[in-house]
């Protein structure tokens, strides 16, 4: 009767040991999951346009690639906005422009430009439009001209998982003063660019930002940027961080300082190959799990070999 006990208990010791096993490879490939989805969240985003079957020509990728480099070159000496247009028949004709937040020096306005000219090479290599919004500058080509025209679709939000939900009232009454007059300050400003930060209940620190395209007029600027607060309503006004793109406009709301100055210019962080940080977080995975079913397993055999030589003594 004891071995019949002792046999019973052991099963269930394994059965423990297994069920441990399975939520931990579920708990572990959550929280990876979740950290995969935080690390993008405010990393950068685009739009491949055109949805057309048809391939652009190899005239036109040609124009492409070199109006992206002459954006390129021009940002390396501009005031954080340039637009070109590159081809001499309709059919081959491409249009760009770049813009870079109104608080970035030249030398990272060129970096993020750089960047981004290999971000959307990379995202949309046989679309004849794209437009990809980066960290500190957006870029934009099309085959067809859209310079000086509102552009307010695709309209993008982004906003971080990390942050809990904001109250209830703060977007409708501090978040909505907040912006509104910074919409105001962009429209009537020569590099269309306003950012301010006010306290909440005089303890918590807002920051605001926005920014229109310069080929845009004060008018259009001041109704794109409108358009965008509004559209929070739909993906982040309980979110305590949340930005929202356009190819006419952007705008931010965060609760950490983000003006930049000459002093403290970070570098624009280089675009990476897609799927190296999922395969490293998956080798990750597989070495933790690995070691645990490992050390398992050694202690079930041990253990079994240690009950079946006491019924063997027995």
């Amino acid at each position: 009767m004891l071995i019949k006990r002792s046999g019973g208990a052991s099963r269930r010791i394994m059965l423990y040991q297994w069920l441990f096993i399975i939520k931990l490879i579920y708990l572990v490939c959550f929280v990876a999951g979740q950290n995969n989805s935080n690390i993008e969240q405010l990393d950068y985003r685009y739009a491949c346009l055109d949805q057309s079957s048809v391939p652009p020509s190899s005239t036109y990728l040609t124009n492409l690639n070199n109006l992206i480099s002459s954006l390129s070159s021009d940002s390396a000496s501009s005031n954080g906005f340039g637009n070109r247009t590159l081809g001499t028949d309709q059919g081959n004709m491409v249009y760009g422009l770049y813009l870079c937040r109104g608080d970035v020096n030249t030398s990272l306005c060129h970096q993020c430009v750089q960047n981004t000219s290999l971000l959307l090479k990379q995202r949309c290599p046989n679309n004849a439009s794209a437009v990809l919004f980066y960290p500190f500058c957006l870029l934009r080509y099309s085959n067809q001209n859209f310079f000086g025209k509102l552009t307010m679709a695709p309209r993008i939000p982004m906003f971080d998982a990390n942050q809990n939900f904001t109250s209830v009232g703060e977007f409708d009454s501090d978040a909505r003063i907040l912006m509104n007059g910074l919409i105001q300050m962009a429209s009537q400003a020569s590099l269309m660019f306003g950012t301010h930060m006010f306290n909440i209940n005089g303890t918590q620190r807002r920051y605001g930002w926005v920014q229109c395209s310069r080929d845009i007029t004060s008018e259009d600027c001041r109704t794109c940027l409108s358009n965008m607060l509004d559209a929070v309503q739909d993906c982040c006004e309980r979110k305590m961080v949340w930005r929202v793109f356009s190819p006419s406009c952007v705008m931010m709301y965060e609760t950490q300082p983000f003006l930049l100055n000459d002093t403290t210019m970070p570098n624009a962080p280089p675009p990476q190959q897609e799927g190296n940080n999922r395969r490293s977080t998956i080798i990750i995975i597989t070495v933790v799990i690995g070691a645990v079913v490992v050390v398992l397993l050694a202690f079930s055999t041990y253990y079994f070999w240690c009950l079946k030589r006491k019924k063997g003594k027995l």
